[in-house]
């Protein structure tokens, strides 16, 4: 993922969670006084899905409902992750820029859904470039959250 993109969406995602940017800021100064450069986006990915469990149940249910609608197009397109590796480059990224416009459609109205739509994008994106740890933590985490969808 494009680190101007993460730390976009990392914000977008903390003030949804109403933790507001200035606590992403404290993150980030306190990070770089301590000179981590270990910091990875995994480590992002878990920092989020915390903050996502101690979220509202109200908010969980709508991130929830934006995995079930992203998988139930993923699904219907594509039946599986195995057929989505094996089709081309462009409609592999196609298929992850139609979800990115489903996420930034639905950030105004239902930013749950969004999140969830980015989520899962997210999610996508990791399994299909082999980074195993992050995508199974996704998603394990995914399938939690979408149960309550």
């Amino acid at each position: 993922m494009d680190l101007a993109v993460s730390l976009k969406f990392e914000v977008w995602i903390l003030k949804f969670l109403n933790l507001g940017p200035s606590v992403v800021n404290l993150v980030r100064l306190f990070q770089r006084q301590r000179g981590d450069p270990a910091r990875t986006e995994f480590d992002e990915i878990k920092r989020l899905l915390r903050c996502l469990k101690s979220s509202p149940a109200q908010t969980r249910s709508g991130v929830g409902a934006g995995i079930c609608l992203a998988n139930s197009d993923f699904v219907r397109r594509f039946a599986g992750l195995q057929t989505f590796r094996h089709i081309s480059t462009p409609d592999r990224q196609r298929f992850c820029s139609d979800l990115s416009d489903l996420e930034l459609s639905l950030r105004n109205e239902e930013p749950g859904m969004a999140l969830g739509v980015g989520l899962y994008r997210i999610w996508l994106t990791e399994a299909v470039a082999g980074r195993h740890e992050a995508a199974e933590l996704l998603g394990k985490e995914l399938t939690e959250l979408s149960r309550n969808g």
